[in-house]
């Protein structure tokens, strides 16, 4: 602890006069006043962190306080304080401190669970959320908690259910009902997902994002109050920016639905602007220049000969199945249309093949066969609980395109298929898509979209010509324009005979839990194809930035 302990024996410039007071009285020896100034200063500011480093410091150097602290709970603040300052390997250390010395309390359970979950370890984080839930059942942020991890680990149904149990403890908490409709939506249960939505509402008509979602769902409409509303909410300057940026897409949508598209991208431009400005405040921006570097050093080292030299290495399974391509391409139709096939499932969008490249690598050279078959091995059994009785599982995680060189080596008998879409209209769609804010950060700007299109491109030509793999290109234009006749060459491709189902893919029951979520319960409709032209006069930096380069696929921006 000594570093924790000389970081916490000088305060940090601009603390106020009582927290430094509370420093000089720690550096004394006076440890009694330090804690209890700390302590006065977290009855009025509970989230100040250097209050609540030091009086962790202070707990775990004196053993007790002689104040009337609770050890257990001291070790907490100092995990509460190292979690604000990013150091989530300290914060497990002093939750699981905590926990040792409270094993039933469900506060620093539920604490420990949320930190196992930053550093991606969401069964461990599972597990501390149902210990703390069979501690005390009734502790909301517990049984939210495990709503949130169940959501994320895709067990749909059953965070809908944890998440009604937070509602039934606090019929209040908004953003409960807010995550409730994004479960619901993701499972087709559109109606009660549109009525949990504006239950969020009901209780903060501010909660912007609880706006986006409804959008989404077609249900806002130009000229109502709440358009007015949403509209304050995106200038509002005290609003925080993933709210600012939130109310900015609902707008954008709103306008959009009604062909008022001079006012969606107004409404739009600005959200982004919020959302790139906010990255960029985080050091989080696309680079073009690295990506090119990058792409070309794939390039260079992905060829026959080294296809060739790893021939054998991986798992002959044909269950897997890749969905590629850039985001907003046509992913989750496609996925949608397969996935109506009773032999094949639909997995959504899995992170699993990053991981196991980054394994990999490391690794990769003259003796590498056996993990690289362990590896492909583990992902398959993987897939193979995920899709049951199927015989084709897809993973539609469009940014897999990176990876098509890993999957080869590991999957030799995948296929893989590649979505193809008008770049100007993947590019607009992307600009008018709210990802996370640490997510996908090109689609903020129409000229990174542009680079990130142009640079994909590139590298799925290099794959078109080497990758040992059964490949097969669907163009979302031609899927739209014969649905029938592309869908039977998707199921061909897949190795199985028609089935009819495939044409009501809107009807089929299957969680997806993508932007596309609501679109792909639709009947195909054709008001996408060719969409930007509704935009051209403001399209300017993506047109230009398109009309530098004759890519395969990309037609000239000004036909």
């Amino acid at each position: 602890m000594a570093n924790i302990e000389n970081q916490a024996a000088r305060p940090q410039p601009g603390c106020t006069s009582e927290l430094a007071a509370a420093f000089e009285h720690y550096r004394a020896g006076r440890v009694e006043r330090a804690a209890a100034l700390c302590g006065e200063i977290l009855d009025r500011r509970p989230d100040n962190r250097e209050a609540l480093h030091l009086l962790g410091v202070i707990a775990l150097g004196e053993g007790q306080f002689e104040c009337g602290e609770r050890l257990g709970e001291a070790h907490a603040n100092l995990g509460t304080a190292l979690r604000g300052l990013g150091r989530l390997e300290a914060a497990e250390q002093a939750f699981r401190r905590a926990v040792q010395l409270e094993p039933d309390s469900a506060a620093w359970l539920t604490d420990l669970a949320s930190v196992l979950a930053e550093l991606e370890r969401p069964d461990q984080a599972l597990a501390c959320c149902r210990r703390a839930i069979e501690s005390d059942p009734r502790f909301a942020r517990a049984n939210y908690g495990l709503a949130v991890l169940l959501g994320r680990s895709g067990d749909l149904e059953e965070a809908v259910a944890s998440y009604r149990n937070v509602l039934q403890l606090d019929p209040a908490h908004a953003v409960a009902w807010n995550a409730l409709g994004s479960a619901l939506r993701d499972l087709g249960r559109i109606d009660e997902a549109v009525d949990a939505f504006r239950r969020a509402l009901a209780i903060n008509p501010d909660f912007a994002d609880a706006y986006r979602n409804l959008a989404t769902c077609r249900q806002l409409t130009p000229g109502g109050h709440e358009i007015a509303h949403l509209a304050a909410l995106a200038a509002k300057p005290g609003l925080p920016p993933e709210e600012r940026a939130a109310a900015g897409f609902a707008l954008g949508k709103a306008f959009d639905d009604s062909d008022r598209f001079d006012e969606a991208f107004g409404a739009y431009e600005q959200a982004n602007r919020v959302c790139r400005d906010f990255c960029a405040a985080a050091g989080e921006r696309f680079d073009a220049e690295e990506l090119r570097r990058w792409i070309d050093e794939v390039i260079d080292a992905a060829n026959p000969a080294l296809f060739r030299s790893v021939a054998g290495w991986g798992n002959p399974s044909e269950v897997p199945v890749f969905i590629v391509g850039m985001p907003r391409s046509g992913t989750s139709l496609v996925e949608q249309i397969a996935a109506s096939h009773s032999r094949v499932f639909g997995a959504g969008e899995l992170t699993d093949i990053d991981g196991i490249a980054d394994a990999i690598e490391p690794t990769f050279g003259e003796h590498s066969r056996a993990p690289v078959r362990r590896l492909a091995d583990i992902h398959v059994e993987r897939l193979r609980a995920l899709g049951g009785d199927a015989e084709r599982v897809i993973d539609k995680l469009p940014d897999n395109v990176f990876q098509l060189g890993v999957i080869a080596m590991l999957f030799p008998a995948a296929r893989v298929i590649f979505c193809r879409r008008d770049p100007r209209d993947i590019c607009l769609s992307c600009y008018f898509q709210k990802f996370r804010a640490d997510h996908l950060v090109f689609a903020y700007d129409l000229a990174d979209c542009a680079n990130r299109y142009l640079e994909t491109e590139r590298l799925t030509e290099h794959w078109r010509r080497v990758l040992p793999l059964r490949m097969l290109d669907l163009q979302y234009e031609a899927l739209v324009g014969d649905l029938e006749g592309e869908s039977r060459r998707l199921i061909a491709f897949l190795g199985f005979d028609w089935e009819p189902a495939c044409l009501d893919f809107h009807r089929t029951k299957r969680p997806v839990r993508t932007a596309s979520a609501w679109q792909v319960r639709q009947p195909l409709y054709h008001r996408s194809v060719g969409r930007w032209r509704n935009y051209e006069r403001h399209l300017a930096p993506l047109l230009d930035a398109l009309r530098q380069s004759e890519m395969p696929g990309s037609p000239a921006a000004g036909s």
